[in-house]
């Protein structure tokens, strides 16, 4: 169950969980406050944790809003591993495309709207992270002697891919923000869930097994979603 709240002037977004344990805050890639929090815990005592912390979460909440993408000509989109810049220009209809290391945002109108060059970004970013997936779910798949499962290239802010229950893989579009060892891990470590559906040794062996440097790219991809990277 999600609520909305507002202490000490910062907006926040409080996820009760039975998982839950102990209060967690945390200031995502888009500068919001999210909460997680058992059900017992009064909300006095959540908002006491807000309020106690106010100075740093409003620092960092400053530091992520930093790297935010204005969308504007320049701005820079980390893709496929590599920096490329926004080039607008105007023409007859909406179109994106790659053209050495620019994405090249096609505008109608006097000039280009944010929210309509974000969906062609966010577009872009899905086609092509799911062309580039295809060939490695098959990949790790036959490698770990598991049937090619289906998956999934959705808006997922939060997370960059999940395994379900049933074995339906997903991805997030922002997993096209990665390069080809650190796409390849992301394969490699939601196919093992169909393997070992947790985070156990037994899991974590499998990983070692097939990529011996798997703690390190996966070092790499936390440092992208640090950096505030994950956000578009």
């Amino acid at each position: 169950m999600k609520t909305q709240g507002k202490v000490a002037s910062i907006p926040y977004t409080l996820e009760r969980r039975r998982s839950s344990r102990l209060i967690s805050v945390r200031v995502l890639g888009d500068g919001t406050v999210k909460v997680n929090a058992p059900y017992r815990v009064s909300l006095a005592a959540i908002e006491r944790v807000i309020v106690n912390h106010q100075e740093t979460l409003r620092q960092a909440i400053v530091e992520q809003r930093m790297h935010l993408h204005t969308y504007q000509n320049g701005d820079s989109f980390l893709f496929g591993g590599v920096w490329y810049a926004l080039e607008l220009r105007q023409g007859a209809k909406p179109t994106i495309a790659v053209n050495g290391k620019s994405l090249v945002v096609t505008y109608c109108g006097q000039e280009a709207e944010p929210l309509v060059v974000q969906q062609l970004v966010k577009e872009l970013y899905r086609t092509t992270v799911k062309a580039r997936l295809e060939p490695l779910v098959l990949f790790w798949a036959l490698r770990l002697g598991l049937p090619k499962p289906p998956f999934s290239v959705r808006d997922s802010k939060s997370r960059w891919g999940s395994c379900s229950a049933k074995g339906r893989l997903n991805f997030s579009l922002r997993c096209q923000i990665l390069d080809d060892v650190q796409l390849s891990y992301l394969v490699l470590h939601e196919l093992a869930h169909l393997v070992h559906f947790n985070h156990s040794k037994d899991f974590h062996a499998l990983l070692a097994l097939h990529m011996d440097s798997y703690k390190q790219v996966q070092a790499s991809i936390f440092a992208l979603q640090k950096q505030s990277l994950f956000h578009l």
